[in-house]
């Protein structure tokens, strides 16, 4: 199911994004919701790896974390994943 919603771009971002529409034949839908799916596993991942070399950095020098690093680690919101 699809559904329709309504945005505001720049004025420059809008055209670029026309001419990149037409440039590949594809409608402008379709290149927004590629992007945006491809933006959102990209954030997804970044964020994974960063949890990951956490636990690494912790599991290898207990507590020897940096107070910007603890910072971070307390301040993920687990339940945004």
């Amino acid at each position: 199911m699809k559904a329709k919603i309504g945005t505001v771009l720049e004025e420059d971002v809008f055209k670029k994004l026309k001419e990149f529409s037409a440039k590949r034949g594809r409608p402008i839908n379709e290149i927004i919701q590629e992007a945006l799916v491809t933006y959102m596993q990209v954030g997804a991942d970044r964020n994974r790896q960063l949890r990951l070399a956490a636990v690494k950095r912790l599991c290898s020098r207990p507590f020897n974390i940096s107070p910007d690093d603890w910072k971070a680690i307390m301040e993920e919101d687990y339940y945004e994943q």
